[in-house]
């Protein structure tokens, strides 16, 4: 094949030029286009972007002040367990003196008469009981009566004396010693 060419090369070297040219341009054109496009998408990408950024903070605002809430809520129900905590140890400890005292009275045989009774939780023994009566056997009654006792546990005999007044006359002056053993209705 044989090229022929009948164009002055003047011609041929515009021709060539204008087709650089044209390819410049619609190079140029296409990386303005594709800048444009860019842009555009950034432009709406942003506003998508900032409206999450909104929404997610107001989502956290609103965790933050339930969080807060929760933290009170939180520390409220930590306060009601410990009271409730110390509330049962304190039933636990606590001492239904109507139910021991009433015990203590229906221990006590008909002959026998306190003259003083002392107690103290915190030592032993808990109670120390004085009284008196007309015989031994009224007071080895007693005992063996506190010793059957729910309530009452290591209950000795102290001492025992006649007494020595005219009032006291025929007498016998005693002392127990017991401790406390059931504190109430458990």
């Amino acid at each position: 094949m044989i090229n022929i060419n009948l164009l002055p090369p003047e011609l041929k070297l515009k021709r060539i030029e204008v087709k650089r040219n044209a390819s410049l341009l619609s190079f140029c054109i296409v990386i303005v286009v594709i800048f444009a496009v860019i842009g555009i998408v950034a432009k709406a990408l942003e506003q998508t972007v900032k409206t999450g950024l909104d929404t997610a903070r107001n989502s956290i605002g609103t965790n933050t002040s339930e969080l807060e809430e929760n933290k009170n809520l939180q520390e409220i129900a930590l306060l009601i367990n410990d009271r409730w905590k110390t509330t049962e140890k304190i039933n636990k400890n606590r001492v239904i003196w109507s139910q021991v005292l009433q015990d203590l009275a229906n221990s006590v045989p008909v002959d026998v008469q306190f003259e003083n009774l002392s107690v103290n939780i915190e030592k032993s023994p808990n109670f120390i009981l004085q009284g008196n009566t007309t015989t031994e056997r009224e007071i080895i009654k007693f005992k063996e009566k506190l010793e059957n006792s729910a309530y009452f546990k290591n209950v000795n005999f102290k001492s025992s004396s006649l007494g020595q007044s005219q009032e006291e006359d025929g007498k016998l002056r005693f002392t127990l010693e017991f401790d406390l053993e059931k504190k109430g209705t458990e």
